[in-house]
C-alpha cells in the first residue's frame, strides 16, 4: 500500500536530503580550491564506490541480471554525470546559482516521465514547466550589473545535470521500484566508480593528496562522496519508492534557500534578475508538484 505524502518519515527524509544537498554546492566550491573539477568529480565518485563495497555482495545476489543496465543508467544520470557537470560549472558560477538551478529537477522529472514513460501530465503542470524554464532563462542571463551576458557553455552544465536527475528519478520509480535502494545505489556506484577510480590515477589528485595530507579540501570531498552522493541517493531512492518521482524531486524547493544563504555568507552576490529567476523557478515547481483533485 502506498504511503501518504503527509507521512512524517517522508518529510524527515526530505529534510535530511535538503541539508545534505543544499550544502553540497558550497562544499564543491571549497573543494575546487585544491582540486580541479575533473579531479574533484573522480574523487567524489571513487570514494562513493569504495564506501559502498560492503553492500555489493547482497546487491549482486538480489538484483536480477536483466536490471543491471538500468542500474548502470541510474548511476550515470544520478551521480556520475552530475558530479562532473556541477564541478565544471562551479569554476565559472557561484554555489548559490547552481543551487537555484538544481530546482529544475522536478520539471525535468515531469518532462522525462511524460515523454519516455507516459506519465500523465496536466495543463497545470505544463504551465509550471513553462514558468520554471522561463525563470531558468532569466536566472542564467541576469548578471549583478543588470546586463544580460551569459557564458552559454558553463550555465548550461547545471541545467544538463538537472535533466540527468530527472532521468535517474524516473528510471528508479518506473524500472527499479521493487529493488532495495541501498543495494541499487551500491551497484550503480560500483558501475560508475571503477572507471572513475581508473581516471583518478590519470590526474594530479593522488600527488596533491600525498603532498597536502589530510587537508580540508580532502575532508570536504569525503563528506561530498559519502553523504552528498552515496547516503543521499540511498535516502532519495527510498523516498521516491515511498511516494512518487515528483514528490521526491520536490526536495529542490528548499535546497535553493540553503544554497543561496550559504553562498551569500561566503560573499557571493545575486542580482535582482537572478532572485526573480529563482522565484519563477520555484513557482513553476509549485505548479508541477501541486496535487490536483482526483477526477
Amino acid at each position: 500500500m502506498a504511503n501518504s505524502h503527509h507521512n512524517f518519515l517522508n518529510f524527515v527524509l526530505l529534510g535530511l536530503l535538503t541539508v545534505i544537498w543544499g550544502s553540497s554546492y558550497i562544499l564543491i566550491k571549497k573543494g575546487l580550491i585544491l582540486f580541479s573539477p575533473i579531479e574533484l568529480a573522480c574523487l567524489r565518485v571513487s570514494i562513493s564506490f569504495l564506501a559502498s563495497t560492503p553492500f555489493l555482495f547482497w546487491a549482486f545476489r538480489t538484483i536480477p541480471r536483466q536490471k543491471y543496465f538500468v542500474v548502470f543508467l541510474t548511476g550515470i544520470f544520478g551521480s556520475g554525470a552530475p558530479a562532473f557537470l556541477f564541478a565544471l560549472s562551479m569554476t565559472k558560477s557561484g554555489s548559490a546559482i547552481n543551487g537555484i538551478i538544481n530546482s529544475l529537477s522536478p520539471l525535468w522529472t515531469l518532462i522525462v516521465g511524460y515523454f519516455l514513460f507516459k506519465v500523465e501530465i496536466t495543463k497545470q503542470k505544463t504551465i509550471g514547466v513553462f514558468i520554471g524554464f522561463l525563470g531558468a532563462l532569466v536566472l542564467v542571463l541576469g548578471k549583478g550589473n543588470g546586463d544580460f551576458n551569459v557564458d552559454i557553455l558553463y550555465t548550461s552544465l547545471p541545467i544538463l545535470a538537472t535533466f540527468c536527475y530527472g532521468m535517474s528519478t524516473n528510471l528508479m520509480k518506473q524500472k527499479l521500484q521493487s529493488q532495495n535502494p541501498i543495494y541499487t545505489t551500491s551497484m550503480a556506484m560500483m558501475m560508475i566508480g571503477v572507471p572513475a577510480l581508473c581516471g583518478l590515477f590519470m590526474t594530479e589528485a593522488p600527488t596533491k593528496i600525498l603532498a597536502t595530507g589530510f587537508s580540508l579540501s580532502l575532508l570536504i570531498v569525503l563528506f561530498l562522496a559519502i553523504f552528498g552522493t552515496l547516503i543521499a541517493w540511498m535516502l532519495f531512492y527510498y523516498l521516491v519508492q515511498r511516494t512518487d518521482a515528483l514528490f521526491g524531486a520536490s526536495v529542490t524547493y528548499i535546497i535553493p534557500v540553503l544554497a543561496v544563504t550559504l553562498g551569500l555568507l561566503d560573499g557571493e552576490v545575486l542580482s535582482v534578475f537572478q532572485l526573480g529567476g529563482m522565484a519563477m523557478i520555484l513557482t513553476g515547481v509549485y505548479f508541477t508538484t501541486k496535487q490536483t483533485q482526483s477526477h
